[in-house]
């Protein structure tokens, strides 16, 4: 806010202006893609786990959810390729070693340790019986985390993934549908 009353305006209308280009530092923002990057392949690594059964199978058959995310319904949709059914195998050891690379890089600020080596999610533990200023938290690993959490969290993920591709000149137009399509924004993925 500006100390001096007579720039209040100016200042007001410097983020008011649609005429204004905002000037962003490049490390910053690679760091904001790598992040988004991140966690846009863990939500979808945690789609893919949740059809590991389906995925061994030879073919795959409708489960009869109507419920299905789109990309889940996609891939029931189709004959799952060879390369598909062997990364949701390796999975379980490939989650551990992307947390911990990420982490390593500065990417993602939370890995839980030991035998559960995934992303970590900080959660705030409802107490109503406690201030919310005393409320604790805890880091809970991705895979933990209920199917409302985690179609929330995938949700979050797709819409700043589509947000920096869209700003970033990588899609034409904004559509939230087509967001399981996108494909990295790095040339190399972050992890």
């Amino acid at each position: 806010m500006p100390a001096d009353l007579s720039t209040i305006e100016k200042f007001i209308d410097s983020f008011m202006s649609s005429q204004i280009h905002q000037i962003f530092d490049k490390q910053q923002l690679q760091c904001a893609v790598d992040t988004s990057e991140a966690w846009i392949w863990r939500a979808r690594a945690q789609v893919l786990l949740g059809l590991r059964d389906e995925i061994s199978r030879t073919d795959a058959k409708p489960s009869g959810n109507t419920q299905d995310f789109p990309l889940e319904a996609k891939l029931r949709a189709q004959n799952i390729p060879h390369s598909l059914r062997k990364m949701a195998a390796d999975l379980p050891k490939t989650i551990p070693l992307a947390a911990q690379r990420a982490h390593e890089k500065g990417i993602i600020g939370e890995v839980v340790p030991g035998y559960f080596d995934d992303f970590g999610v900080v959660m705030k533990i409802e107490n109503n019986d406690v201030p919310t200023e005393q409320r604790r938290s805890a880091t809970v690993p991705y895979s933990f985390l209920d199917p409302d959490h985690l179609d929330a969290l995938r949700k979050i993920a797709e819409s700043r993934f589509l947000a920096f591709a869209w700003a970033l000149g990588k899609i034409d137009k904004w559509c939230p549908e087509k967001a399981s399509e996108l494909v990295p924004i790095n040339p190399v993925n972050a992890i």
